[in-house]
């Protein structure tokens, strides 16, 4: 299937603002079951320099940089994508190996926050033999008991406070599954990107988990949705932690306050309807 993304991001200030260096974050990260057929990016006023950069945890980006003042920062992204069927399950799950592979992926695990006893005490509660079975009934347990809201808030939630509430974003049940994979023993990261399901609207722009198993590598999970991820996610930055994943990163000089919108429109196609 074809997969066509248009992300179009507009910042607008009452005043004229000088732009520091920014980092854009659309590239979708390889994987085997995407192909990108073609990606344009615009950025307005059109930067001084505009070169393609990849940050410490291998995400892709665009550092642009200004030399002048603008009322505005607008931002225009088209993706073209060639998506094959994602087989999570084709894996073999190996013994962790003594190399320094394992001191990368700690990464991924040590930066645990401190969970409440009622999480910790749910948590026993999943069966925790196998690692492919408890990732995917922590997975389906936290779709189960929170419902999947949209919040517009730029303050990343507690995991205590996810826990006691019935209902979070996906970006906050992301980082809540994130803290309590990590307190059992297995490193996760944070995924932002695009999804596509033609039933829901205003998910286009999501957030997800990926849980590092040995021999399985990096798997994805959405405990929004309570499954294992399918070739209609594209992840666009990854991290252990989600600040490191927004796709526009950087500030500005001036007083004047910002004032963001933003749209996505994901279509897609199957070949067979290309070749008529």
């Amino acid at each position: 299937m074809i997969l066509k993304i248009k992300h179009h991001t507009n910042y607008q200030y009452p005043t004229p603002i000088f732009p520091e260096p920014q980092h854009l974050y659309f590239t979708p990260l390889s994987r085997g079951y995407l192909n990108i057929i073609d990606f344009k990016l615009e950025v307005n006023p059109k930067p001084t320099g505009n070169a393609i950069r990849i940050d410490i945890e291998g995400n892709p980006y665009n550092q642009c940089w200004f030399n002048e003042l603008t009322d505005h920062l607008e931002i225009n992204v088209e993706i073209e994508l060639e998506l094959d069927q994602l087989n999570q399950f084709d894996f073999l799950v190996e013994e962790a190996p003594k190399t320094e592979m394992n001191k990368a992926v700690d990464l991924y695990l040590k930066d645990q926050l401190s969970l409440k006893k009622e999480s910790v005490e749910w948590l026993k509660t999943i069966e925790n033999n196998d690692p492919i079975s408890f990732i995917g009934s922590l997975c389906q347990s936290i779709h189960d008991k929170w419902d999947h809201t949209t919040s517009y808030d730029t303050e990343l939630l507690d995991p205590n406070k996810c826990f006691d509430f019935k209902a979070a974003s996906c970006r906050d049940l992301a980082w809540m599954m994130i803290q309590m994979l990590r307190h059992v023993g297995y490193p996760a990261r944070f995924v932002s990107g695009y999804s596509y399901n033609p039933e829901l609207t205003g998910h286009e722009l999501h957030a997800w988990v990926e849980v590092w198993v040995h021999g399985a590598g990096w798997i994805g999970v959405d405990p929004s949705s309570g499954l294992f991820i399918t070739e209609f996610y594209i992840p666009i930055a990854a991290s252990y932690h989600p600040t490191n994943t927004l796709p526009v990163q950087g500030s500005y000089r001036g007083s004047a306050p910002s004032e963001l919108t933003t749209s996505i429109d994901l279509q897609v196609k199957k070949r067979q309807e290309l070749t008529n």
